[in-house]
């Protein structure tokens, strides 16, 4: 699917209403070349403001996971600091310990908490929008600590009154492969944003 079929495809009234499509796991995947991933940035807010015009009204939150997963660690209290300039004093010193709890850290029911705090604070804006879409981005910059199968696997119990469409870097084999080169777990609840 190309972006421009992307863009059809979200401005749909029938796709617009969260309660069509996969009502089970309102979930969707749009694969790109992780080679164009500047480009798709660039895109998704494109996408975002193209939704957001008068034709229709809808008001899209765009989440980098990756930056959303800093500003998390940061606001973490942890001894006299928080969590990130902790990590950042400690990588070089005991670097295997640092990785270990990024990787908790990253599936912490509070930083899902934190995610989920977010959205839920943007869907309860009270003006002319509709709020149908999150978009979710930045998952080849939080790699290896924030996986998408686990991320969604982990997120799913707050996916509630909106579509989760994620833009992954990479396509899908007999598995899904981010970046065309790392192996992983396959979403099988996730719909794939392609051409039929």
């Amino acid at each position: 699917m190309t972006i421009p079929e992307l863009y059809t495809h979200l401005a749909n009234d029938d796709f617009k209403d969260y309660e069509t499509g996969n009502l089970f796991f309102p979930a969707y995947m749009y694969m790109y070349d992780a080679e164009k991933e500047y480009e798709i940035d660039a895109e998704i807010l494109d996408i975002k403001n193209r939704l957001h015009r008068p034709t229709n009204y809808l008001d899209v939150i765009v989440l980098d996971i990756y930056e959303e997963f800093i500003t998390y660690l940061k606001q973490e209290k942890f001894a006299k600091s928080n969590k990130f300039d902790f990590y950042n004093a400690h990588e070089n010193k005991k670097p295997e310990a640092v990785n270990k709890s990024l990787f908790k850290d990253a599936y912490d029911t509070r930083f899902l908490e934190f995610l989920n705090n977010k959205i839920q604070t943007h869907l309860k804006i009270e003006d002319n929008f509709q709020r149908s879409y999150v978009f979710i981005k930045g998952f080849g910059n939080a790699f290896p600590y924030i996986r998408a199968s686990r991320f969604f696997n982990n997120f799913e119990k707050f996916v509630k009154g909106y579509k989760l469409i994620m833009f992954y870097p990479g396509e899908a084999k007999e598995y899904y492969s981010l970046f065309g080169l790392l192996k992983d777990e396959n979403l099988y609840r996730a719909i794939k944003l392609i051409n039929e």
